[in-house]
């Protein structure tokens, strides 16, 4: 592991999130004065389902597991975050405990915030709680629009947002990149084994998606947006996927990527 203290340009990432967009000057500072930069490998652990919460981590780079165990050592996968991803928002309530474990997916940067200068600054400035429910909000949503794709969309469908999600900073009519993950955890995460999600991908080749090791291929966007998004009952603002552009479906065309 290695750590290093808050330089110009991560201060300019963190500004451009909603969450410390329009911060002020003095909140602002003391956080980053406070806070420091880590880098874990692939596999490392970040923290314990029932440890005490009293750090706020937000990711630069890389990707981060969120699971849960069940009594008898099952996991479950309940999320994926990445670039801009907030986890620990509970670090701000005293006392409270995290309700998940968290290990990095993939080598991993991010911003540690301890939770002990969050609740002095959110103690002088309650906007800092408004937002972190606010945060905290945005990530129920997610859960509820992923409960609504497992009891509406097909497996093909669900790989489909997948994709569109992962390759949402992508422009142009189609493009190839790399899965940034072991397959088998985006099969988990979507509540499937993994000869379902490759069955599901070879599903989604009429549509002009290929496959080729960690290579994925789609040659038209808008193929993809059609057969997901008529399925999907995302409002404005709430599908990272979407593209304004490729889309024909007039809801769809109102959504934009977070």
């Amino acid at each position: 592991m290695q750590q290093a203290k808050i330089d110009i340009q991560t201060h300019g990432f963190l500004k451009s999130l909603p969450f410390f967009d329009g911060l002020p000057e003095e909140d602002m500072k003391a956080l980053l004065q406070a806070s420091i930069i880590r880098n874990f490998d692939k596999h490392r652990n970040l923290f314990h389902q029932g440890d005490r919460a009293d750090q706020l981590l937000i990711i630069i780079d890389g990707w981060v597991k969120l699971y849960r165990h069940t009594t008898e050592g099952e996991e479950c996968v309940i999320a994926i975050f990445t670039r801009g991803d907030i986890l620990g928002e509970a670090a701000i309530i005293m006392g409270a405990s995290y309700p998940f474990s968290a290990e990095t997916a993939e080598e991993t940067k991010f911003i540690e915030i301890p939770g002990q200068i969050l609740r002095e600054r959110a103690a002088q400035n309650h906007k800092i709680m408004s937002r972190i429910m606010s945060s905290m909000s945005r990530e129920l949503r997610n859960v509820q629009m992923e409960n609504e794709h497992l009891a509406i969309m097909s497996a093909p469908q669900r790989v489909g947002c997948l994709l569109l999600q992962l390759s949402s900073g992508l422009l142009g009519k189609g493009a190839s990149f790399p899965f940034p993950y072991d397959k088998s955890l985006a099969a988990s995460r979507l509540g499937m084994k993994a000869e379902t999600f490759s069955r599901a991908l070879a599903q989604l080749k009429p549509l002009g998606v290929t496959v080729k090791g960690p290579e994925v291929t789609i040659k038209d966007f808008s193929n993809l947006v059609e057969y997901v998004c008529n399925h999907c009952s995302s409002l404005p603002g709430e599908c990272r996927g979407s593209r304004n552009e490729s889309c024909e479906n007039t809801e769809c065309k109102s959504r934009t990527a977070n």
